[in-house]
């Protein structure tokens, strides 16, 4: 089902923020969940429409739920359709769209799964997907209307899997949830999955800003047991028979470490109220992968393991983007086109650059800026913390291109595995994520 047209701007919908009191004359404490299908190759893109769940909990803000702008290659939207109110929107990143980037897509048509998850309406609604088109522009591919009597919604209840509460210092109306899913641990490891899900907790909660706001992020391990310890390696000719299907070598990039079950990941993570979805995987061997508001997942016990496991979360809970870049060639070529204004908050073209960092640079800060000639100052793991806002600027090389992208800060978390800290502009949008989903605006 594909819809063409265009939407610039929320054209004939009733636009005004939610309250909490709001929350409650439009849905219910359960969780609505939309399985689709992404389809298509590098020039097509379809949205299907695979089925619909009512799931027991919902774990995300029950306030500020239409913000105007949302980042993502995607959003969708919830209107009453009564009044033609919006009441719900949110916005979200796909393996699929990182695919229609690789060499692959332009010989072959493929399908990927994926799901947007909103409350349980009281009454009928309207959802829509959209794709951006720009970097404030939207192009409608989906539109389902939503009974909540429908008889063909699927409602299974909880899902019976075994669950441990690692860290709950808040309800989960005022608490970022995230649901930590183990993948390759079998029945005898579930202990030793308990264990590894808590340590990586704690790499999150010891990283600001979240150290900051540690009282409001609440940790569940839920055990997705597998027939086998371990996952796929492809390159390597090793398949295994794991519960979530992960597996290496995605997009033929040795490192990256995907699953493509985004409808069995969901159902593991019904099991708890969630905001955020982290994939815990049992291996040793470097990889992992972050996409916004998708999933993150990493190696257990990989190297530099608590880097990495930050630096994904970054991707998937906050939107940002990779601030590295390949000398000698520029790879992902389809990514970032460098006539348009990427979306992610620590990137940026310069085509919009008003609605990124310019507001806080420093006085006198040339654009773009030169590195350090010292390069000491040019790594924040080499300076005090509370120094690195001097490093503010606009230097050029992120998001995979050498030239043309800019980044606010010589070293970040989100471009090297040695920088000690987030920069100021990624700070800044994870603590905005975190106030936004807890209701501290």
């Amino acid at each position: 089902m594909k819809v063409n047209l265009i939407f610039i701007i929320f054209l004939g919908l009733w636009v005004a923020p939610l309250t909490a009191q709001q929350y409650d004359q439009f849905f219910t404490t359960q969780s609505c969940r939309v399985d689709v299908h992404f389809s298509g190759n590098t020039r097509e893109m379809n949205v299907y429409l695979e089925k619909i769940k009512q799931e027991p909990y919902w774990g995300g803000r029950v306030s500020d739920l239409t913000p105007m702008n949302v980042p993502g290659d995607f959003r969708f939207t919830v209107t009453d359709s009564a009044t033609n109110q919006l009441i719900y929107t949110d916005g979200f990143n796909t393996l699929f769209r990182e695919w229609q980037t690789t060499p692959e897509a332009e010989k072959v048509n493929k399908s990927f799964e994926n799901t947007v998850v909103f409350p349980f309406p009281k009454t009928t609604v309207r959802l829509c997907i959209e794709r951006r088109t720009g970097f404030n522009s939207w192009e409608l591919l989906l539109a389902v209307m939503i009974r909540p009597d429908d008889a063909l919604i699927q409602r299974t209840g909880k899902l019976k899997v075994p669950v441990k509460v690692l860290r709950k210092p808040s309800q989960p109306s005022e608490a970022v949830d995230i649901a930590i899913i183990g993948e390759g641990y079998t029945a005898g490891e579930l202990k030793k999955f308990y264990r590894e899900a808590d340590r990586l907790a704690g790499y999150i909660v010891s990283h600001e800003p979240f150290k900051t706001y540690k009282s409001r992020l609440n940790f569940y391990a839920v055990g997705a047991l597998s027939n086998e310890t371990g996952v796929s390696k492809p390159h390597e000719g090793k398949w295994k028979n794991s519960a979530l299907g992960a597996h290496y070598h995605t997009f033929y990039s040795p490192r990256y470490l995907t699953s493509p079950r985004h409808f069995l990941i969901r159902d593991y993570a019904s099991a708890v109220p969630y905001d955020a979805i982290y994939i815990l995987v049992n291996t040793d061997e470097y990889g992992g992968g972050g996409i916004y508001n998708f999933y993150a997942l990493t190696s257990a016990r990989g190297r530099d393991a608590r880097a990495v496991t930050v630096h994904e979360f970054g991707h998937s809970f906050a939107g940002l983007a990779d601030e590295y870049f390949y000398e000698g060639g520029d790879a992902l070529d389809g990514m970032y086109p460098l006539h348009e204004e990427p979306w992610e908050p620590n990137i940026t073209t310069l085509k919009h650059f008003e609605h990124k960092w310019l507001a806080d640079l420093p006085e006198g800060t040339p654009v773009p800026t030169p590195l350090p000639e010292d390069s000491a100052a040019a790594n924040p793991a080499a300076v005090p913390a509370s120094q690195s806002t001097s490093l503010l600027g606009v230097y050029e090389g992120g998001g995979y291109k050498t030239k043309g992208i800019y980044r606010p800060t010589p070293d970040c978390r989100m471009k090297t595995n040695k920088a000690a800290e987030f920069c100021p502009v990624c700070v800044k949008a994870v603590e905005a994520r975190i106030r936004l989903l807890t209701g501290a605006l």
